[in-house]
């Protein structure tokens, strides 16, 4: 039997309690716009999540903790592709990691996707009885009463966090170089966060670059603010505000007084009428506008999907395939004065003449969709070549 609700009207402490005291055992799927989170329980206990974010993947969490080289990463995923053994296996495998590093940080993955639910302004989720992935899995019997605890506490840091660390277009600027060696209080992921602080990356550059949580990044500058060692700059109050009117632009046509499902409605379609032309960047315009006005609205979520797969196979049919090889175009002095998102600068920066496209999506925290606009959009201005 499965149970559906609403976030707002049943935090994530009380539905972990209530799954966790019922003895339950099935799948709890948690969904908020476009991420999805899976927990999977057996007896009251989690013992294995799953996320459609890519940079909570386990290769992605386990290079942002230092365990693992993007190059480790990508011939692990190579190995995974061919063979079609657990990533984590190939990883012991090879000798990349130590199954006990693996089964820990398997379980602090796990954890912290469930954390992040606990910061979700609204979300819906459903559970079913006795339903479990097919799939091998590595139990990680992850306590549920110490999730709920964290899960809690961390909402009342964030609440903090945002008074000082107001939104993800600051600057954080280091005024003195913390002693990050000695620091046993820091840990690994803490310590990248910090090395990457440029003095030019805004907070979300540095949960791409990073491939951190909003949480951990906010947290991490937070402290150092507390602690004088750095400050925050605003590049301006237009360029935020510019984000924020980007996905929701498309809706000031539509005139007042429309009821909701009408405004979706024609989202979705204007959305559709551009995918027919092969506007891609407006089709994600008019998606992203209909997704901020319901995020888990079924239709919204099914065109997205749909969308998604029309764009990738477009793209890769225009050229953009997986086994092209990148190359910058523009010498590197011409590219320090060009604007790109954190996102376009990930990609660019991972661009090394050996690696294709196929290889760098693996390596990357970018939905797969979203990194092939990207590829495109960069070759179309002439920023790179495709080889």
């Amino acid at each position: 039997m499965a149970v559906t609700g609403n976030l707002k009207t049943m935090l994530p402490g009380d539905l972990l309690q209530w799954l966790s005291l019922g003895q339950k055992t099935g799948t709890l799927v948690v969904r908020s716009g476009a991420v999805e989170k899976k927990i999977f329980f057996q007896r009251g206990r989690v013992i294995s999540s799953a996320s459609n974010n890519p940079r909570e993947y386990l290769g992605q969490f386990l290079v942002s903790h230092g365990f693992l080289t993007e190059a480790e990463l990508a011939k692990g995923m190579e190995v995974q592709l061919q063979s079609g053994i657990l990533l984590g296996k190939i990883l012991v495998m090879i000798d990349a990691i130590s199954e006990g590093d693996l089964l820990r940080l398997m379980r602090q993955k796990a954890e912290e996707e469930i954390y992040d639910i606990f910061l979700w302004e609204e979300g819906e989720f459903h559970f079913v009885d006795d339903e479990l992935p097919k799939m091998e899995m590595v139990p990680l019997k992850v306590d549920v009463t110490g999730i709920i605890m964290e899960g809690m506490r961390r909402f009342d840091e964030w609440q903090r966090i945002r008074e000082l660390v107001s939104n993800e277009m600051l600057i954080p600027v280091l005024d003195q170089q913390p002693d990050l060696d000695d620091d046993e209080e820091i840990d690994n992921l803490q310590r990248a966060i910090i090395r990457a602080i440029d003095g030019k990356r805004t907070i979300a550059d540095l949960e791409v670059e990073c491939r951190a949580s909003e949480f951990v990044v906010s947290s991490t500058v937070h402290m150092l603010i507390r602690q004088k060692t750095a400050h925050l700059i605003d590049p301006t109050a237009q360029k935020a505000a510019a984000v924020e009117s980007d996905t929701a632009q498309a809706t000031v046509q539509f005139a007042e007084g429309m009821e909701e499902d009408e405004e979706i409605a024609s989202l979705l379609a204007r959305a559709q009428q551009a995918l027919k032309t092969k506007d891609f960047e407006k089709a994600q315009r008019f998606l992203r506008a209909a997704q901020n006005l319901d995020p888990n609205h079924a239709r919204v979520r099914t065109s997205i999907k749909g969308a998604e797969t029309v764009i990738a196979n477009e793209l890769r049919s225009a050229g953009v395939a997986d086994s092209k090889v990148p190359r910058l175009s523009k010498p590197f002095e011409d590219l320090a004065t060009m604007n790109f998102s954190p996102n376009e600068g990930f990609l660019l920066s991972r661009i090394n003449g050996a690696w294709d496209i196929g290889s760098l999506m693996k390596i990357s925290p970018i939905r797969e969709t979203d990194a092939l606009m990207i590829f495109y959009k960069l070759w179309q201005d002439g920023v790179i070549a495709l080889d």
